[in-house]
């Protein structure tokens, strides 16, 4: 085996810059105090590193969702704070201004002071934040979330109901934005109308509404007085509620169990219509519920409801003032007509007139509805009861305000008898298809007048009357009969517009009414705080999880990237040991040459 001089050298050479770049590796890392000086030294461990650097950035953002969390809900907790106080404030006053010894301008002071708290809480509904955004508006943040109408001071929400959401961990996300209207939320008011018998006449007569005996004397005035006598109690009680004068028509079904088709109930232009052909109804009970379920009974003028015989049915207007009015109109003589119109005061029509003029009121009814532009009119024409005149009825209900017109060429007899306008001239109707033989028995009674209380807000249970009262010990109880009981969400302004109104005209009833829908509003805000205040906490929370996240990957981080000074040390010992007898080793082999060995 041959060794020459020259492989000798560049092994030795080789080692001692082999040694020397450990040694460079060794002081860099320990200069730096990190483990890993560029990506070649381990990429394992580089990819752990760039991995918990990755999780770093995300505990960094969550960090930054959560600071802005943080800020907008103690924004949210101090304006809902506020608008707290002032609803606390407006009930103080609702309570003062529903005491007896107020006069009216004592409440048109507080009014006032409740009109500015009220324009107070529609600022605060429009709270911007630091960035400029509407804070109540949903997620449509540029645009005024509460807006006012100037001219009827109602306020309309302008916001929308979209939530949208930021991630606060890995695993979890909050909601950044609240809307308006889950806020600033209404009240349920409630709506209850009643029936009141046991009128006889003049005398006294009362019935309590909720705790308060309402005790009335009733004279010898019209129906409309007697009513106009129950809102004056009304008022005194300090009731929130109407008394009107309304209409029943009594209806005698006949044989329920004959009935084999069509069964109709009308209020003269909205109809229900039933089909039997299959099977009777059976009794009167089914036959009232599948009128009800009917489609179209919601659009009646009035209730159906079972007479309190047990074997009749009842039409129960639902308003006064819900009849049809009727205009009768004395036709002449038919025969000497050369024209004619008719007009509502704003569409008219020109019927055809025969040469001879008419021959028959049924003849002069077809002429008539077969004019052209007939439907354009505002009532319907018809042969009266009479057989003699014609009939004007207005197809909208109550009073109107356009001027029925007939004026007939050729003669001079023919004139128009408006009607006092009343549910009894309402063409109501109930027909039924009976089977073969059996007598029907329908009627309808020419109807009577009723007295009913609609009664709003929590304060709204009637019940009847007490035989004797602390006033009036010859006194009658009135029965009270439950007619109609609606729930209507009245948005947040429009609770506080109403008692701003209630104390502008000194109502009392409606002044008690705002006092429960005031305290209902400020409950809600209250569990609204609620929720803010759970949501700060939330955030508080998640801030500390993230703090110990971030800690552990810290230190999973350390133990990665950072240096073992002890270890890093003793190994550049060891390599500077290495690295001397390296150099030490090439020095002598570096003098050897094989020509000191020839001779």
């Amino acid at each position: 085996m041959k060794i020459s001089s020259t492989y000798l050298f560049d092994s030795s050479l080789k080692n001692i810059q082999s040694t020397q770049s450990d040694v460079s590796r060794s002081r860099e890392k320990i200069a730096s105090g990190k483990a890993l000086t560029r990506a070649s030294d381990d990429t394992s461990k580089l990819r752990n590193i760039e991995t918990l650097q990755s999780n770093l950035k995300k505990i960094d953002s969550f960090d930054s969702n959560l600071f802005y969390l943080k800020d907008r809900l103690k924004l949210e907790e101090s304006v809902l704070g506020s608008a707290s106080d002032i609803l606390i404030r407006l009930k103080e006053l609702a309570l003062q201004a529903a005491n007896d010894t107020l006069m009216a301008t004592d409440r048109d002071i507080i009014a006032a002071e409740a009109k500015n708290l009220r324009d107070e809480l529609l600022s605060i509904a429009n709270t911007r934040d630091v960035e400029g955004n509407y804070v109540f508006g949903g997620s449509r943040t540029e645009i005024l979330p509460f807006k006012k109408d100037d001219v009827t001071g109602a306020v309309e929400y302008q916001g929308d109901n979209r939530q949208t959401r930021i991630q606060i961990s890995g695993t979890r996300e909050m909601a950044k934005n609240r809307d308006g209207q889950s806020i600033f939320e209404g009240a349920s008011r409630t709506t209850r109308t009643y029936q009141l018998a046991g009128f006889d006449g003049e005398g006294d007569y009362n019935f309590q509404i909720g705790e308060r005996l309402i005790q009335l004397k009733v004279g010898a005035g019209t129906a409309e007085e007697v009513a106009t006598e129950f809102n004056t109690q009304l008022k005194r009680n300090g009731v929130s509620g109407t008394a009107s004068v309304r209409h029943k028509e009594t209806i005698s079904p006949g044989t329920i169990t004959a009935y084999n088709g069509a069964v109709t109930v009308s209020d003269g232009t909205n109809s229900v219509a039933l089909d039997f052909s299959a099977g009777d109804p059976g009794n009167i009970d089914t036959l009232i519920s599948n009128i009800r379920s009917a489609p179209g009974y919601g659009d009646l003028l009035f209730t159906v409801d079972k007479a309190a015989n047990g074997v009749d049915i009842e039409y129960n207007w639902k308003g006064a003032g819900s009849g049809y009015e009727l205009e009768t109109v004395t036709v002449g003589t038919l025969a000497g007509y050369t024209g004619l119109s008719i007009g509502d005061g704003t569409n008219s029509i020109t019927p055809t007139v025969p040469g001879s003029g008419f021959a028959s009121v049924d003849a002069l009814v077809t002429a008539i509805q077969s004019a052209t532009n007939y439907a354009s009119l505002d009532f319907t024409v018809s042969k009266a009861s009479n057989g003699t005149d014609i009939e004007y009825l207005w197809k909208k209900p109550g009073i109107q305000t356009g001027t029925a017109t007939y004026t007939a060429a050729g003669i001079a007899n023919e004139a128009i008898a408006s009607s006092t306008l009343g549910p009894e001239k309402a063409r109501v109707s109930y027909t039924a298809s009976v089977s073969s033989g059996s007598a029907p028995g329908i009627t309808a009674s020419g109807g009577s007048d009723v007295y009913a209380v609609t009664l709003t807000g929590e304060d709204s249970l009637a019940t009847d009357g007490v035989k004797i009262t602390p006033e009036i010990s010859a006194t009658t109880p009135l029965t009270v009969r439950l007619q109609e009981d609606e729930k209507d969400n009245i948005d947040y302004f429009s609770v506080l517009q109403d008692f701003v109104n209630a104390l502008s005209s000194n109502d009392r009833g409606q002044i008690g009414r705002a006092v429960s829908e005031i305290t209902g509003v400020q409950e809600q805000l209250s569990v609204t705080m609620g929720d803010v205040g759970s949501s700060l906490n939330n955030v508080d929370r998640q801030s500390g999880i993230n703090s110990d996240v971030r800690l552990q990957i810290d230190q999973l981080l350390a133990s990665e990237r950072d240096l073992d000074y002890a270890k890093a040390v003793t190994q550049f010992n060891q390599e500077i040991v290495r690295l001397e007898a390296t150099q030490a080793s090439f020095a002598r082999i570096a003098q050897l040459s094989l020509f000191q060995y020839l001779s």
